[in-house]
């Protein structure tokens, strides 16, 4: 057995090659194998399998484990990978809640911090490198552990480019977020749509980790999805795939704020909701206490739970249709609520297709996390997707 005292990272560009990459997703998926079954489980040569694993020791980043029992060769010597090696960064941007954090592979929150809203963009992201760097001197992570740092923004993002087209949120436009975080921390900075972020985490840490084709809500703040196709986050030619807030669903439904009636995002914002509460009884509420007020069996919250249900119900049963989808993940505060929200959409997608005669079985859940922590766990979620699914490219072996 390799030990992994004094065996240090030097360099992280060993694992952004397509084998190893390839090997790493496939012992993080599985959490130990042995290199026969990373073989056959990769595709790739014995002797490949054999060099790899040994430069990934060597760094410490893969160690050996149990020893397996022998079928009449060789006892077979179980490979995971050392979670302590390897850390990521998350940054949260929402202009009412933004944070950062620091996490290991395994999706464990190890330290976060709240971060005070700055005027301009640059000032805001100077103070998000300093709360950054201040975690990691904390926690004793040296730059070379950092796989990168993950950034989930409410707005319209250019992944490739590392920067923020357009967000309304943040009033923020053509802010190359990238350059002004990996010019100061000098490791790699992915940033990401919230709600893709969100569904990137659901894929690798959460509720879709069995599922092929998948959907993330974004919910209470505003309504956007996040899609995964085969394993792979869906993106179009405008980075808008997902942008679903907007889109009229309910013929001569509740007004939007964009001017237009029955769009999805009045129903699941829970801001329009408490107004409608307002105007319904003359009370001003909070979201726990609209809670409390849905558990007594208050009757105008009750009526405002039944009205989101439904709308979310038509929404999920037209996606999990149109994208062939095997499970809905339904964030915030809407996918919390299991018997009035999540039983109404599932009960609603199972008659829609046991009455179109579709073989349709999509799975609807709640997500995997606490509402606060979603959107840095889907910035995490980012990072491991980037560094852990290998490239479509065809590379020799």
């Amino acid at each position: 057995m390799v030990s992994s005292v004094n065996r240090h990272i030097n360099t992280t560009r060993l694992i952004r090659t397509y084998n190893a990459s390839t090997l790493l997703q496939t012992l993080y998926r599985h959490g130990s194998c042995s290199r026969t079954q990373l073989a056959k489980l990769t595709g790739m040569s014995p002797a490949t399998i054999t060099r790899i694993t040994a430069q990934l020791m060597e760094q410490g980043i893969v160690l050996e484990g149990k020893v397996g029992k022998s079928t009449g060769g060789r006892k077979p010597v179980y490979l995971h990978i050392d979670h302590s090696k390897l850390y990521i960064a998350s940054l949260k941007l929402l202009r009412d809640d933004c944070r950062a954090a620091l996490l290991d592979l395994k999706g464990n929150i190890l330290e976060k911090k709240h971060l005070p809203w700055g005027e301009g963009p640059e000032q805001f992201l100077q103070q998000a490198v300093a709360a950054l760097q201040a975690m990691f001197a904390h926690a004793g992570v040296k730059d070379q552990q950092i796989l990168g740092v993950g950034v989930a923004i409410s707005g319209i993002c250019h992944p490739g480019e590392g920067k923020v087209i357009r967000s309304v949120n943040l009033d923020w436009v053509e802010v190359p977020v990238a350059e002004l975080l990996g010019s100061a921390l000098q490791v790699p900075i992915f940033i990401e749509n919230d709600a893709n972020a969100c569904a990137l985490a659901e894929l690798w840490l959460g509720t879709a980790r069995d599922a092929a084709n998948s959907l993330y809500l974004k919910t209470e703040e505003g309504a956007g999805a996040g899609i995964i196709s085969n394993k792979a986050l869906l993106n179009g030619s405008h980075y808008m795939t997902g942008e679903i807030g907007h889109i009229p669903l309910i013929p001569q439904g509740q007004r939007c704020r964009c001017g237009q009636r029955g769009c999805l995002e009045p129903y699941v914002y829970f801001g329009d909701v408490q107004a409608r509460y307002a105007d319904k009884t003359g009370r001003q509420v909070t979201r726990e206490q609209f809670l409390d007020l849905i558990r007594s069996g208050d009757g105008a919250a009750l009526e405002l739970v039944q009205e989101t249900a439904d709308a979310l119900a038509l929404a999920c049963a037209h996606w999990s249709t149109l994208l062939d989808l095997d499970v809905i993940t339904i964030g915030g505060f809407w996918g919390t609520l299991q018997n009035e929200v999540i039983k109404r959409c599932q009960d609603y997608c199972a008659a829609t297709a046991k009455q179109s005669g579709l073989p349709c079985t999509v799975t609807i859940t709640g997500s995997s996390f606490k509402n606060e922590d979603a959107d840095l766990l889907g910035a995490a979620g980012l990072v491991i997707d980037r560094w852990f699914a290998p490239l479509s490219v065809p590379f020799r072996r």
